[in-house]
């Protein structure tokens, strides 16, 4: 009688489990699953040998092309792209149009799908963010659940060096982010911003061409 009244008492401090910590589990190994690219990180090693900029821009478009990216035809790269995402789609998220150049150490997160347009140049450095949080309660303001916004880089547009482009950001047609420039807003096409926040310094001229 004894002993089954004392194992009733062991049983009963065991620690059970809560459905909110079974479901961050699963999330997470969500998360893990997706955040697994083998064809991207083939890609990246095939690329290491390959000079930066110039000698080594064509074979990067082809491969990258070739893991499963919308890389357009005489799109250049001029080093190894940095690409993050813990989302589903991954591969499909990327789109680069023709005489596109992307620069080295270039950071981009998948999260949502990154539209680059003809002839846009990213300087090196630069990084692109679609991912986000929500906001909670005072106790823990970043909630666990992520959210993706879309970037759009419309066609002509530069962005320069070490600028950031924050989540749900269009870059107008034409125009320029200055090197270092936080971008939280859109960006009205044919204007320099420059700042953090960016701001519209000026317009540019020959928009038309």
């Amino acid at each position: 009688m004894t002993s089954r009244s004392s194992k009733v008492a062991v049983d009963s401090r065991r620690p059970r489990r809560r459905p909110h910590d079974v479901d961050r589990r699963r999330h997470y190994v969500r998360i893990f699953r997706y955040s697994v690219h083998v064809r991207f990180a083939l890609a990246n090693a095939l690329c290491l040998p390959l000079p930066k900029f110039i000698g080594g821009a064509p074979v990067r478009g082809r491969l990258y092309r070739w893991a499963g990216f919308r890389i357009s035809d005489g799109a250049f790269f001029g080093g190894n792209l940095k690409l993050t995402s813990g989302f589903p789609g991954f591969y499909d998220k990327l789109v680069v149009g023709p005489g596109a150049i992307i620069g080295d150490h270039v950071t981009i997160n998948l999260d949502a799908t990154v539209t680059m347009g003809t002839n846009v140049t990213i300087s090196p450095q630069v990084v692109i963010y679609t991912g986000s949080h929500r906001i909670g309660p005072g106790s823990r303001r970043m909630l666990a659940l992520g959210t993706g916004l879309p970037v759009t880089i419309e066609d002509g547009a530069w962005v320069r060096v070490g600028a950031v482009i924050a989540p749900g950001v269009t870059i107008g047609r034409g125009s320029v982010v200055a090197a270092g420039a936080v971008v939280l807003k859109d960006v009205p096409p044919n204007t320099y911003v420059e700042g953090n926040p960016a701001t519209v310094i000026r317009r540019l001229p020959w928009g038309d061409r």
